[in-house]
Order: C-alpha cells, then sequence, then structure tokens
C-alpha cells in the first residue's frame, strides 16, 4: 500500500485524493486546527476509486515520529502569513522529519512549493536537482499536475557518497 502524506492540509480534502489516485492508497491528511467533522463529511460515501483518507489532528512536527512509512510528501497552498500554518515542511528543520518517514528506496514529493526555505523547492526543481540530507531530488521529467495545478512532481532517492549541495 502507498501511503501520501498531507500535512497543514486545512479543509483540501477532496481534490487532493483526486490528483493522487494515481500515486496513493491512502492519504494521511493533518492539520493542527480542523473541524474534523468537515472532514469526514466531504468523504462520506466517498468513490472507491480514490486513496482513503485518514485524519490526524495534530502539529506536523508531533505527528511526524509517530508515522509509519511515507510514500509520497503532498503539500501545496499553505504560507507563512494569516491563516497559512507557519509550518515550513519544505524547509531544513521538518523536511528531514519527513525523509526519516520514506521507504529506504525512495518516493516522491508532490508541492506547489509553499514555505520553501533556503530555495530547496527551487533546487529540486532546477535540471539538475538538489542533493541534501543523504537524498537526491530529481524532478520527474513528465509533470502531469505542473501547468493545471502548479504542483511538480519530484523523486526522492538515497544519495550515495559526497556531501548535499
Amino acid at each position: 500500500m502507498k501511503r501520501a502524506f498531507y500535512p497543514c492540509c486545512a479543509g483540501d480534502i477532496e481534490e487532493p485524493r483526486l490528483l493522487l489516485r494515481n500515486y496513493a492508497d491512502e492519504i494521511i491528511f493533518c492539520d493542527l486546527n480542523p473541524r474534523l467533522s468537515d472532514w469526514t463529511k466531504r468523504v462520506e460515501g466517498g468513490r472507491s476509486d480514490l486513496p482513503v483518507a485518514r485524519f490526524i489532528v495534530g502539529d506536523v512536527r508531533e505527528v511526524l515520529p509517530n508515522l509509519s512509512t511515507i510514500d509520497v510528501l503532498f503539500y501545496r497552498r499553505d504560507s507563512d502569513g494569516e491563516g497559512g500554518s507557519d509550518v515550513f515542511v519544505l524547509g531544513d528543520s521538518i523536511l528531514p522529519l519527513i525523509l526519516n518517514r520514506f521507504p529506504s528506496a525512495g518516493g516522491l514529493i508532490i508541492s506547489d512549493g509553499s514555505n520553501s526555505r533556503g530555495g530547496n523547492f527551487r533546487k529540486m526543481k532546477r535540471q539538475s536537482g538538489l542533493r541534501k540530507h543523504g537524498w537526491n531530488f530529481v524532478r520527474l521529467t513528465d509533470q502531469p499536475l505542473a501547468d493545471t495545478h502548479g504542483l511538480w512532481v519530484t523523486s526522492v532517492t538515497p544519495a550515495s557518497g559526497a556531501s548535499p549541495s
């Protein structure tokens, strides 16, 4: 079973299930202050061809150590402004916590680059990719979600040898 993780998701439930149907069998939606009843109403009587939705209420930094494997990190539409999480999921403090949950063979990051710190997302998207935290980040040649949803699919695989760039 392939598992996706969507931290700081707020009420963004239905469309991610459609977008991730080719990438995951289950999506763990996580947010600090959701209205749980709204979450479950959005998937009740849902389609069986979409990933199963699972909901966790909590701070991503506290939830991550309790999760099992994450095959896909999905992250979009977040900010550090009013209404945003002010959590830098693609930054150097949280990204390693997520990578610790990836399988040893690697996984995917699907993101619009929200709350990216230190240029990580920009570097992940470049042709040469990024090597950091013991992993290689390389954008896929085929980007089926870029034009329609502003989302980039990045392959994440274990790095061998040299230090991050």
